[in-house]
């Protein structure tokens, strides 16, 4: 039997790592999953910061090669394995493709972090409450984490930040509604790595903030949803049972 040569480095609730697996699976890659707990800071270990020196996830390895960030990695496996394809034929087509996934790193990400912190806030502490508190923050290799993480500990985010963060989401929603009042998919007639991206944000608003989306409200966007959530794919990735890990960790 051959071996298989893609590992992926990955959280449970990550939206980023949720991309991946949805690419993986809709492409019927099979692959040996590292499923990290990230409230227990296990993407900071030395021998995964070798792989990811900004520990996060998640990481793909293949044939022994790490690739890093979710939305490269994502183009990464269409390149390398077309078989399935999932860019648009027409250039045009790929040039809305890639200011979706643009999108979903600079605007979508930025929109459910601080929920989805905020909620998990309470097991995120639990790692930073000890002497080792400290010890354990020098290891995040961002300034900017770090205080993220520092924040956790000392409550979570503010009513006012959560505020910005959720006026972001409806941001979100609405700018899908958009674009799928007027296509079936987000970069056209077909679909794409541009539907892989940003489906994991617009699930975690569903998740959190389920009176966003009330009955009638963005025909477009939820009749996306539902063909999205349709597709075998979907369940294997958001819903992820393929690590006796799995039922160890939070999900969203």
């Amino acid at each position: 039997m051959t071996e298989t040569k893609i590992e992926l480095y990955h959280g449970l609730a990550s939206t980023c790592s949720k991309k991946v697996r949805l690419c993986l699976y809709e492409k019927a890659l099979p692959f040996k999953s590292h499923l990290l707990d990230l409230q227990k800071f296990e993407q900071h270990h030395p021998d995964y910061l070798k792989l990811n020196p900004d520990g996060v996830v998640p990481t793909l390895v293949n044939d022994g090669e790490p690739i890093v960030e979710s939305s490269v990695i994502i183009e990464y496996l269409d390149d390398e394995y077309p078989q399935v394809p999932l860019k648009p034929k027409d250039s045009s087509g790929r040039a809305a493709m890639r200011l979706w996934i643009k999108y979903s790193d600079e605007v979508a990400y930025k929109a459910v972090y601080a929920p989805t912190w905020h909620k998990l806030r309470h097991r995120a502490a639990q790692g930073l409450s000890d002497d080792a508190r400290n010890d354990t923050l020098s290891r995040v290799p961002s300034a900017e984490r770090r205080d993220r993480w520092a924040k956790m500990a000392e409550g979570g985010y503010s009513e006012q930040e959560l505020e910005q963060a959720y006026d972001k989401m409806k941001g979100c929603l609405d700018r899908a509604e958009a674009t799928l009042s007027k296509a079936p998919w987000l970069a056209g007639a077909a679909y794409s790595l541009a539907d892989i991206a940003i489906i994991p944000f617009i699930d975690r608003i569903r998740n959190l903030r389920p009176d966003f989306l009330p009955e009638g409200s963005y025909p477009g966007l939820l009749d996306w949803y539902r063909r999205m959530s349709e597709r075998p794919a979907f369940k294997k990735a958001f819903d992820f049972t393929d690590d006796p890990r799995a039922k160890e960790l939070p999900n969203l």
